[in-house]
């Protein structure tokens, strides 16, 4: 979110090497438990490509954060209405917010990435920030979009206020996000079952 579709494609966009991820997540796809300090030594060695290039090179991974939103006991997540561009997404469910970090964000990787986060939230959801806890990496490989993102998995204790792109998301809230799984798109699906498994 963010930026226009007409520029978005010409917007320069932080990736790694895709055979770096591999190598964190030896094999294992899914949410994986990758070290926070594992993944910023892979991170630091980041750079910036044109993301209608980078679209298409598997050899490098876009890296996405990826917040999952808590308020006391419950999560909040969104529906995404049919005024989005993507009509393959329109009225599924996303778990995280989120999105690409760019090198206006800062032209060094791991402060790209900080600052970018913060731009992401605040852009997205109106919250205050009470704590944000790193998960690991979200590496999925069964589609050619899945296979140049990776997505960077949090948990945010937060106070919500609201969604601030509310033409395009329908908030929900539930303790049980099982409930929701047959709706929600490819990342969400695999975090909220993730995250099940990990509480039971």
């Amino acid at each position: 979110m963010g930026i226009s579709e007409n520029n978005a494609m010409k917007e320069k966009v932080l990736v790694v090497k895709t055979e770096e991820i591999e190598r964190l997540c030896k094999g294992k796809t899914g949410v994986v438990e990758v070290p926070q300090e594992e993944f910023f030594s892979v991170l630091k060695d980041g750079f910036f490509v044109e993301r209608e290039k980078a679209e298409y090179d598997e050899s490098t991974r876009q890296v996405i954060p990826y917040i999952v939103l808590k308020e006391g006991d419950e999560y909040i997540f969104f529906r995404r209405t049919a005024n989005q561009t993507e009509k393959r997404l329109h009225n599924l469910i996303t778990l995280g917010v989120g999105g690409h970090l760019n090198i206006e964000d800062s032209q060094d990787p791991v402060e790209c990435f900080e600052n970018g986060l913060k731009r992401e939230l605040a852009e997205e959801v109106d919250v205050e920030l009470k704590s944000l806890r790193y998960v690991g990496l979200i590496n999925e490989i069964e589609n050619p979009v899945s296979r140049v993102h990776v997505g960077v998995l949090y948990i945010a204790d937060v106070k919500y206020n609201g969604v601030v792109e509310k033409e395009n998301f329908v908030e929900l809230r539930s303790k049980r996000l099982q409930d929701y799984v047959g709706e929600m798109e490819g990342w969400a699906k695999v975090v909220a079952l993730y995250l099940e498994h990990s509480q039971s």
